[in-house]
């Protein structure tokens, strides 16, 4: 196999990588809109499923508020930290029968926390 088909091959694959999140439990398939939780699937709307996106690529870190505006809204429209709210609220009571919780830091922005693994 020449270099370039296996660099080209290479960079698919960790493109893919990207796409996809799964550790067993959460499946998030970033390009297609998909989410299942222990195998069930899970509807959240398209600005949900941006906000949630965005939190699962960032998993156990803070994300700005801004930023997670900005990956549901675009840059054109001001951060509305309400409209936020309530999104992030909607998702909380959706993701609550999987384990799945969103942590507020007051004035900063929110994690997505993962359950604990079993040992």
């Amino acid at each position: 196999m020449a270099l370039t088909e296996m660099s080209l091959r290479d960079s698919q694959h960790s493109k893919h990588a990207d796409d996809v999140y799964d550790d067993g439990y959460l499946r998030v398939e970033h390009n297609a809109y998909y989410v299942s939780c222990a195998g069930t699937p899970l509807k959240l709307p398209r600005t949900e499923f941006l906000i949630f996106s965005r939190l699962v690529r960032s998993r156990e870190r803070i994300v700005a508020a801004g930023e997670l505006w900005e990956c549901a809204w675009g840059s054109e429209k001001p951060l509305n930290a309400e409209s936020l709210h309530v999104y992030i609220y909607r998702l909380r009571n959706k993701l609550m029968p999987f384990n799945l919780t969103i942590d507020t830091m007051v004035n900063v922005g929110y994690r997505l926390v993962l359950p604990q693994k079993e040992r």
